[in-house]
Formats: C-alpha cells, sequence, structure tokens
C-alpha cells in the first residue's frame, strides 16, 4: 500500500511548526512542547499524525516523551536541535532508491570494518541480536529486530559515524519498507543470511562477509530500482 500523501504533508507539517517555534525563541531547550491536541487542533493535523512525528523526532533525540508529563526538548544547544530538525526535513525528501543505495554503501563498508576488528564482545552483542530477530520474525516487530542486528553489525564496525549514519535513515527506509510492501523475502531465507553474515564476521573473513550483504540486499535493490524505473510519484517522508 502506497505511503498516503496526507500523512506524509501532516507529519511534516508538525516537524516545520516545532522548527518555527524554535526559530522565533518561543520554544526553548528543555521547555514542554504544546500538548498533543493543542498540535492538532492548530495546524489541522490528526492527533495519530502528531503522535507520529513526535515519534520520530523522539526517534532522533530531538524531544523526550514523559508519561503523564508530556513531551520536552531535550537540553541540547537551541542551534544544535535547530539543524537536527532541518537536516531531518532534508531527510524527507529523499527517495526511496536513494536512501536503499546509501545504507547499501553503509553497510557494504560497514560489514568490512566489523569482521576486521570485531571483539569478542561485539560477537556477543550481534549473536543476542541475531536470537531477538528470530524470535520475532513472525510478528509486526520483524522489520524493527531486523534493523537493530544490522545496525549491531555497524557498530561493531567501530566507526561511530557510518552506524549513526545508518541510524538517521533507518525510520524512513522502515517505513518505505512497509508502505511498498518492499520486503518479500521469506524470513526464513532472511533469518539464513544474516546467520551467515555472522558467521563470516566470526571467522574475519570481510570478502566473504561483503559478499553476504550485498546478496542480501540484491532483492531490494532490484526492488528499489523498479519502483523508481516505473515512475511512481516520488514520495516524500
Amino acid at each position: 500500500m502506497p505511503v498516503s500523501n496526507v500523512q506524509i504533508s501532516e507529519e511534516r507539517l508538525v516537524a516545520q511548526h516545532i522548527l518555527s517555534l524554535m526559530e522565533t525563541g518561543r520554544l526553548l531547550p528543555g521547555d514542554r512542547l504544546p500538548a498533543e491536541r493543542k498540535l492538532s487542533a492548530d495546524l489541522s493535523v490528526s492527533r495519530a499524525h502528531v503522535r507520529a512525528a513526535i515519534q520520530r523526532l523522539e526517534f532522533y533525540g530531538i524531544v523526550k516523551t514523559f508519561p503523564q508529563s508530556g513531551t520536552i526538548l531535550t537540553d541540547h544547544k537551541a542551534s544544535v536541535l535547530q539543524n537536527q530538525l532541518r537536516n531531518i526535513l532534508d531527510i524527507h525528501s529523499f527517495d526511496f532508491y536513494s536512501l536503499v543505495q546509501v545504507r547499501i554503501l553503509l553497510e557494504r563498508e560497514a560489514i568490512r570494518l566489523c569482521a576486521r576488528k570485531r571483539t569478542e564482545e561485539d560477537i556477543q552483542v550481534m549473536q543476542e541480536a541475531l536470537e531477538d530477530f528470530k524470535a520475532h520474525m513472525l510478528t509486526d516487530l520483524r522489520d524493527e529486530k531486523d534493523f537493530a542486528f544490522h545496525l549491531s553489525i555497524a557498530r561493531a564496525s567501530h566507526n561511530p559515524v557510518l552506524a549513526s549514519l545508518l541510524l538517521t535513515i533507518t525510520p524512513d527506509v522502515l517505513k518505505y519498507y512497509r508502505n511498498l510492501g518492499a520486503c518479500t523475502i521469506p524470513v526464513e531465507l532472511v533469518c539464513e543470511e544474516h546467520e551467515k553474515m555472522l558467521r563470516c564476521i566470526i571467522q574475519q573473513d570481510e570478502n566473504a562477509a561483503e559478499k553476504c550483504i550485498l546478496d542480501h540486499f540484491k532483492a531490494i535493490s532490484s526492488f528499489s530500482e523498479s519502483y523508481r524505473s516505473n515512475s511512481i510519484p516520488r514520495t516524500h517522508i
């Protein structure tokens, strides 16, 4: 099912409104955001989309939600938070094909570095992430647990910039995956491919690990190319 343009524009509107409040000094680091109901009324945006936008900003560390207390801006410098918001709004204009290609570039380098630099502690973390994926691979949490395994590899590359960049594009890639029905590979095959990646990493075989990740992404790469070539309207998340 294609991503709803209404949903996309409404979520973007919420982020732009928060940026505007900060730029005009009406919202400062540590301040509480307007209530969900007020944002919904002020912007004529559904409360569900306000909630989704807030969850996205929390994922990026811009806001923090406390049960029964509301949502506040984190205490980073105002200029830092504003730049983060601008960057996120820029990211939202990226198309699915571009996101997939960047993800492949990042993970290709990450898995090579991981195979070279991984520690015994890293291996344990990756094994736990793989087991967590297996435990949830037939549930609605499949995509999140899949990405968690890939992120464990990126973090084990010991290049924090790689891991941070991968984490930055994750929400948008996930949304495309779900709404376009992009992930059609049988989950059992995905699990086998994950296991093979981990074996290559444990053996510190960089070339084999790189081949594993490229094979793993063949289907989604082809899907994204088809999506682009079929001239489906570009979607902004």
